[in-house]
């Protein structure tokens, strides 16, 4: 019996419609954010400040923070995290990386914050996931990525 790597269900807003109800938005702001996250998703390794990703759509960081949050659901900040860990993943599976050079590879400051913030989007350590990955207790790509 095959038995899954627990990774809670989300919307991937990725590749999600957005929208800014209840307050609405224009077209331009949605698609000043649409821009701002192919940002931040083709920057996932580096260390982009949201000062950047704000200035690259000709916004303040206060007023495409408030932009981003009612298109997305989520601050910028915890988008991005979310989105380097779930990329992380596919990493994970590769035993010959350390959780360090995987930390490092996605930005993190180090292993304990990488581990930190895993944890807080998976719910579990990812030296624990990676041992349940690795044993072949029933990964399927969508457990992988966090898409179906």
């Amino acid at each position: 019996m095959e038995r899954a790597i627990p990774l809670p269900s989300k919307r991937d807003e990725s590749s999600s419609a957005l929208t800014c109800a209840p307050k609405g938005c224009s077209s331009r702001e949605l698609a000043a954010i649409e821009k701002a996250r192919g940002l931040m998703l083709a920057t996932l390794g580096s260390a982009l400040s949201i000062d950047i990703i704000a200035a690259s759509v000709q916004m303040s960081k206060g007023h495409f923070s408030r932009l981003f949050k009612r298109a997305t659901g989520a601050t910028p900040h915890s988008w991005r995290l979310e989105k380097k860990v779930r990329s992380s993943l596919v990493d994970l599976r590769n035993d010959d990386l350390s959780l360090t050079q995987i930390a490092h590879a996605y930005g993190f400051a180090d292993h304990a914050h990488y581990s930190r913030v895993f944890k807080q989007v998976v719910g579990t350590p990812p030296s624990v996931w990676r041992i349940t990955a690795l044993s072949g207790e029933g990964l399927k790509s969508t457990e992988l990525t966090g898409k179906q």
